[in-house]
């Protein structure tokens, strides 16, 4: 059986790269890192079979890798923008994640800043949210100098106290916020209330955003990035 590596080597296993940008301008400021496979057209399958043959530490940090190289191999043409690199709470508990991250910090010491890990709300690791370590985790991370985002937020399993003890630098709120935003005030009163929540600390990003009127009452209601189709769809980075 090939090896997961392998198959990244290959680029049977590769990367798509969706914009995120600010608003109102739709100015870019990063990217999210995808992870797409020639042999499957369901990423989540990917990662599912992967946690079914115990193999989900493997995969989810060579994803984490090779994402990281694509992006970065470029060094004067994405200095100053963030890439999001999604990784699963299993992840960050597990005894060689210290040594893997000790690795990354060296082989992108310069990027470091630029780095928001996005951790998967899975509801299969829910129980791992509430581990002492997971935090200590996460505010290693910190200290190291990497940002941290909630992704799914407000679809999955976590809570106000969950986001207040992590501390994120940014908060994804759930696609199904932005869809026909502009006609649902019960919408744009929870996704007014993220925006309150955030203005000091974390910065919210709306995603899934798709249409220009929904776009529109997001800048209105004052949520400051996007992310969604009406950006840009996943693909490979411009210039390749």
């Amino acid at each position: 059986m090939e090896s997961i590596a392998n198959l990244f080597e290959k680029q049977e296993y590769y990367h798509v790269f969706q914009p995120i940008c600010s608003l109102p301008g739709k100015k870019r400021m990063g990217y999210e890192a995808l992870l797409r496979s020639s042999r499957n057209a369901n990423p989540e399958e990917l990662f599912q079979t992967a946690k079914e043959q115990k193999e989900l530490l493997e995969f989810d940090t060579l994803s984490m890798y090779y994402a990281l190289r694509s992006f970065f191999q470029s060094q004067k043409r994405y200095r100053h923008e963030l890439l999001f690199v999604n990784i699963f709470p299993s992840t960050i508990v597990d005894e060689t994640f210290p040594a893997f991250i000790q690795k990354l910090s060296a082989d992108y010491a310069p990027y470091q800043n630029q780095i928001v890990l996005e951790i998967n709300e899975s509801i299969m690791e829910g129980k791992i949210w509430n581990e002492p370590l997971f935090l200590k985790r996460i505010a290693k991370l910190r200290e190291c100098g990497f940002l941290i985002a909630l992704d799914d937020v407000g679809d999955g399993t976590t809570t106000f106290r969950k986001i207040l003890e992590i501390a994120p630098d940014f908060i994804k709120i759930d696609r199904f916020f932005s869809q026909d935003l502009s006609r649902s005030q019960e919408k744009q009163k929870v996704v007014k209330l993220f925006v309150d929540f955030c203005r000091d600390d974390a910065q919210l990003i709306l995603e899934g955003v798709e249409q220009e009127e929904d776009f529109a009452c997001a800048a209105g209601l004052g949520v400051a990035i996007g992310q969604g189709y009406l950006f840009g769809k996943p693909g490979r980075l411009p210039g390749e």
